[in-house]
């Protein structure tokens, strides 16, 4: 399952992860001193070396992807509101997912409401019941990748965004236990129900 998950999709956020671990560690007091000070520039840095970071996040956590650019903006102008609350102990990446989780979380519960904000559920993409030549094509790469994309996104929130933290992008227990906000035990088991949630789901599929 893990070896699955990994080669269709740990590899498009890789790269980009890596190059934000290396950043992150070039962060020093002056900079932060600069953010925390109004400096406009040392924020337009900020956003230029983050905006994919919290792109990927919010474009995993919400359904209604025209959403997406303002709810960036609206993350970015939230940091900025807040730098100065940053503890320079901590990780700035990991306090800026934060923002951008607790964010896009708010806009899930608000969509619930919303009609616009709905989506298209599993069942009405793919039939659970095909069989023959149809359930072939399932075998495909581009196929299993799609599945794998509609079933990550169906399943409840929680642990999606586990998923999403730990295996797409390479996250620690730790600091997703302090980007959500819950105990570390409860991020180990947010993530075995959701690789069981995924193993099930494709079981009945016949892709796995």
């Amino acid at each position: 399952m893990l070896t699955f998950v990994k080669k269709f999709v740990i590899l498009e956020t890789k790269v980009e992860f890596v190059r934000l671990i290396i950043m992150n560690k070039d962060i020093d007091k002056d900079f932060v001193i600069r953010l925390k000070s109004g400096d406009k520039r040392a924020f337009e840095k900020l956003f230029t070396d983050y905006k994919n970071m919290i792109y990927t996040i919010v474009n995993r956590m919400v359904y209604n992807k025209n959403k997406v650019d303002d709810l960036v903006a609206d993350i970015f102008v939230k940091i900025y509101r807040n730098i100065h609350r940053f503890d320079e102990r901590a990780k700035l990446s990991t306090w800026m997912y934060r923002i951008a989780y607790n964010h896009c979380l708010d806009r899930i519960r608000k969509a619930k409401r919303d009609p616009l904000e709905a989506y298209e559920p599993l069942d009405s993409i793919f039939d659970l019941s095909s069989n023959g030549p149809d359930a072939e094509k399932l075998l495909l790469k581009e196929e299993r990748e799609r599945i794998l994309y509609a079933l990550v996104d169906s399943m409840p929130e929680r642990y999606r965004m586990v998923l999403n933290f730990y295996y797409f992008e390479e996250i620690s227990y730790n600091d997703i236990s302090e980007i959500m906000g819950i105990p570390m035990g409860t991020v180990k088991t947010y993530l075995f129900r959701a690789k069981e949630y995924l193993r099930e789901k494709m079981k009945k599929l016949g892709v796995l």
